[in-house]
């Protein structure tokens, strides 16, 4: 009996088990994209008869998207799979109307590792750790004199840097320009966006001692509210918190939608306040990454900790060259255990479809 192929866009571990066997089961054929053009090509001739697509984390960005090619696709293919907890919500809808189900992973994988990198985040964002970088080190090996130099002058909000004294003395180190190093204990964190990965930041936030609210479309049920652990507040939005209550640190968890589209602008960083921290790992477009370099410029804005950005993979130069902003390049979710689950995860849902199951997690 001919087996069914399935067509891998980008890499995985070909050492997994489950791999091992999806390969005994079926005809695996690794596909390097290169253009657009190409790959219709190949979906015309050598790849017209696979029944499921493997799309790794990247999948189909070089190209725009599935849908640029979904016209092609051949009357054999059952399934896309894609690594990522995020999909293209467009292809989703251009695949169903063509009987094809598209699955993403459940974000069980991630949540860990991207709530570890808002807890890093918070913690530098508050005590200011990253400001000791190796480069300042290097040029004052001394550690009563660095947090000398480093505490007694003002920050320079406008263009994000620290000013040192030249004088000599002595610091505690509990402050960098006069700007307090502070734990996050008893502060209050404001989360937007309380799927599975916003609620083990709030335990990981609460553990650290902070007050927890969060804002999403529909309040947590009791029983819900309950199962989380810890004392949860709820907000319609943003701006109601900020009516009502103090905000320190905000965290965006939320998906890019229309709805969550600068999410993050000038009113809403205006309406806060006092001065407070900001933490990204959700998507880029939630922030108006304007309205968030004239906030830090002012000073309202005291900490950036970004994993996204609005025009990615671009990063905005400004934002690189400030020492109250830390960036990582979208890599919360970047743990070797977190890339084997999720191909491990896309190779369940495409056996899964392939056996006559609707898929384990479709999306369409």
């Amino acid at each position: 009996m001919t087996k069914q192929q399935v067509l891998f866009i980008g890499d995985l571990n070909h050492s997994l088990p489950e791999f091992k066997r999806f390969q005994a089961k079926y005809e695996c054929l690794e596909y390097k994209m290169t253009t657009r053009g190409q790959f219709v090509e190949d979906l015309k001739t050598k790849f017209s008869h696979i029944s499921a697509i493997y799309g790794a984390w990247l999948g189909f960005v070089p190209i725009g998207g599935f849908r640029t090619v979904i016209e092609y696709a051949p009357s054999s293919l059952k399934v896309l799979a894609f690594c990522s907890v995020g999909y293209d919500h467009q292809d989703a809808h251009e695949l169903a109307q063509r009987n094809i189900a598209m699955t993403n992973v459940p974000s069980d994988g991630a949540a860990e590792p991207v709530s570890e990198l808002v807890v890093y985040f918070t913690i530098t964002g508050f005590r200011q750790l990253h400001m000791y970088e190796r480069q300042k080190l290097l040029k004052i090996p001394d550690t009563i004199d660095i947090r000398y130099k480093f505490a007694n002058e003002e920050f320079n909000q406008k263009d994000g840097k620290i000013n040192l004294s030249h004088e000599r003395g002595y610091d505690f180190g509990e402050r960098i320009n006069k700007r307090p190093n502070l734990s996050p204990r008893g502060h209050n964190v404001v989360i937007v966006g309380f799927g599975q990965i916003g609620q083990l930041i709030g335990r990981k936030l609460h553990e650290l001692g902070m007050n927890i609210t969060y804002v999403k479309r529909s309040k947590l049920s009791n029983e819900q509210e309950d199962k989380l652990g810890y004392e949860a507040t709820y907000a319609s939005t943003i701006l109601d918190v900020a009516k009502h209550g103090e905000v320190d640190l905000i965290v965006i968890a939320c998906p890019a939608t229309p709805e969550t589209h600068h999410l993050i602008n000038e009113e809403v960083i205006k309406s806060i306040s006092k001065p407070f921290r900001i933490v990204n790992i959700g998507r880029g477009t939630v922030i108006d990454q304007e309205a968030l370099l004239q906030g830090l410029n002012s000073g309202k804005i005291l900490f950036a900790g970004l994993d996204v950005f609005e025009n990615e993979p671009a990063i905005n130069k400004d934002l690189i060259n400030r020492e109250d902003v830390v960036l990582t390049p979208h890599i919360g979710a970047s743990t070797q255990e977190n890339f084997d689950y999720a191909a491990i995860k896309a190779l369940e849902n495409i056996d899964d479809v392939l056996e006559g199951g609707s898929g384990i997690s479709k999306v369409n």
